[in-house]
C-alpha cells in the first residue's frame, strides 16, 4: 500500500502498488482484501485510477464497519490483495460520453476521465456530479486538472443540500434539464450512471422519459455494504 488520505469529511482514499502483471480498461472494479478486526474480508471495488496511472486507487464512503475502518485505518506498508479486473462499465473510447455521479459514485468516472485525458481521446466527455456540499466534492482537484489537461472533458456540479450564495453551481438533484445542458452539443453520447442503487435508478427515469435507448446507458450500482 502506497497512500492514505481523506477526501472529505465523510470520504477516505487509498493507493495502492500495481501488481506485475496488471491490466484493466478504464475503468473496471477489482475485490480489495484486507485484514480487519474480524479477519480477512474481500469487497467489489470500482477502480478510482485509470489504467493509465502508475498506481490503483480506491476510495470508500466511510462507516462504523469493520471493513471500512480497515480501510480508512491503512497505511503506507501496510499489505493487501487485488482480484481482477472485473467487469464491463467501460468507457466506449469512439462515442461521446455523459458521466454521472452521485458521491463516491464518481470514482470509476474519474478513472474513465484521466484515461481519457491521458491517451488524448478526442471524444467530448461531460461529468454531472452531484454533491451535498462543497465539502463533500470528492477529488475536486484532480476533477479541476483533467479540466485543464483535456479541452473535450468539462464537470457540471450540483449541490443537494448546503450551497452559498457564491456558489457557481446547479443546486439540487441531477435533473432532466442539467442532463441536457450536458448532453447539448453531443452526437449519439454513452451515459455512465455511477452511485448509490436510488440515485441510478433515479437517473435511469430521467433518461427514458428523454427516449433515451437502453444501449447509450450503462450502469454501475454502489449497493453499500457494512
Amino acid at each position: 500500500m502506497v497512500s492514505s488520505r481523506p477526501l472529505t469529511p465523510t470520504t477516505h482514499a487509498i493507493t495502492v502498488e500495481k501488481p506485475e502483471p496488471f491490466s484493466f480498461l478504464p475503468t473496471q472494479f477489482t475485490f480489495l482484501q484486507l485484514l480487519t478486526e474480524a479477519g480477512v474480508d474481500a469487497r467489489p471495488m470500482s477502480l478510482a485510477s485509470g489504467p493509465t496511472r502508475p498506481h490503483l486507487e480506491y476510495a470508500v464512503r466511510l462507516s462504523d464497519s469493520w471493513f471500512k475502518r480497515a480501510f480508512a485505518g491503512l497505511e503506507p506498508g501496510n499489505d493487501v490483495a487485488v482480484f481482477g479486473p472485473i467487469g464491463t462499465f467501460v468507457l466506449d473510447e469512439e462515442r461521446p460520453a455523459v458521466l454521472i455521479a452521485g458521491g463516491i459514485g464518481v470514482t470509476p468516472l474519474k478513472g474513465m476521465a484521466e484515461y481519457a485525458a491521458d491517451v488524448v481521446l478526442h471524444i467530448p466527455i461531460r461529468l454531472v456530479y452531484s454533491s451535498r456540499d462543497e465539502t463533500e466534492i470528492a477529488y475536486r482537484d484532480e476533477l479541476d486538472a483533467l479540466e485543464h489537461q483535456n479541452p473535450s472533458f468539462r464537470v457540471l456540479h450540483t449541490l443537494t443540500r448546503d450551497y452559498d450564495a457564491g456558489w457557481r453551481g446547479s443546486t439540487g438533484r441531477i435533473s432532466r434539464a442539467l442532463l441536457q445542458e450536458a448532453a447539448s452539443d453531443l452526437e449519439d453520447p454513452v451515459y455512465y450512471i455511477s452511485g448509490t442503487t436510488s440515485m441510478v435508478v433515479g437517473i435511469l427515469r430521467l433518461l427514458r422519459e428523454t427516449g433515451t435507448s437502453g444501449d447509450s446507458i450503462e450502469v454501475e450500482a454502489f449497493r453499500g455494504y457494512r
